[in-house]
């Protein structure tokens, strides 16, 4: 089972809307491909997409940026969590200046990943459209909580039309040497479509009303639950390839 490493920039008060520019997203990028032992790394910045059961959504509580990092095993991130290490970068402000005084926070987890009908992104640019799900928890019971949604919710997702991947991340102990703040969830979860549109046009089926009905059935659990779009950028090393402009 994979290990990712989430990195999420959000602001709040007077850098709720800041955005990432073009200049810091390429280093960012840059830093992702020099990434040693890294499967996969995803940079997701906020896009814009249809969920009429989150419609309401304050624009403020999106993160600004997120990163993410898929390793095969937790030394393999561990060796990058430490001062002098590559992504020791991460906690330095002149990093990133276009997110000044947006704070960032990671969390390691284990990624479960269940099958969908054809993985194969289809945009113009090679990017895709995460639809990006956080359960900050907890739940009265988070076993059961987690036992209730593999058993029911991957299997309703891979139902959407034109989906590419199902994700879902339960919390795992990463050592990090790094100033970072962890940024605690009991679940995260994403879904990828081709494109915006894909997604918001995906929304509006039977299936996302399923997926709304099977929610309220959950078990009960306190937090927040986010869920917002985001323009994904994906480097696979492995592969030979990278996709996305950004």
């Amino acid at each position: 089972m994979a290990i990712t490493w989430f990195c999420v920039w959000q602001g709040k008060d007077e850098t709720a809307g800041a955005r990432i520019d073009q200049y810091d997203l390429n280093a960012l990028k840059t830093l992702v491909r020099g990434c040693p032992g890294l499967l996969a790394g995803h940079v997701l910045t906020p896009a814009q997409a249809h969920d009429p059961h989150y419609a309401g959504e304050q624009e403020q509580a999106q993160p600004a940026l997120i990163l993410q990092l898929d390793f095969a095993d937790v030394l393999s991130l561990e060796t990058l969590l430490h001062p002098g290490a590559p992504l020791s970068v991460l906690a330095e402000p002149k990093f990133l200046p276009s997110l000044k005084g947006v704070p960032a926070a990671q969390q390691a987890m284990l990624a479960r990943r269940y099958a969908v009908a054809d993985d194969r992104i289809a945009s113009d640019d090679g990017s895709s459209l995460s639809y990006w799900v956080e359960y900050a928890g907890p739940a009265e019971d988070e076993n059961a909580w987690h036992v209730f949604y593999v058993a029911h919710h991957p299997y309703l997702l891979a139902k959407f039309p034109g989906i590419r991947a199902i994700d879902i991340y339960t919390p795992a102990v990463a050592i990090c040497d790094l100033p970072l703040p962890v940024r605690p969830c009991m679940q995260r979860n994403k879904v990828v479509f081709d494109s915006p549109e894909a997604m918001t046009a995906a929304m509006q089926t039977p299936v996302r009303d399923a997926l709304r009905a099977d929610f309220h059935e959950f078990p009960a659990f306190t937090g927040h639950a986010l869920h917002f779009p985001f323009k994904t950028w994906t480097y696979k090393p492995r592969c030979g390839a990278s996709s996305g402009s950004g």
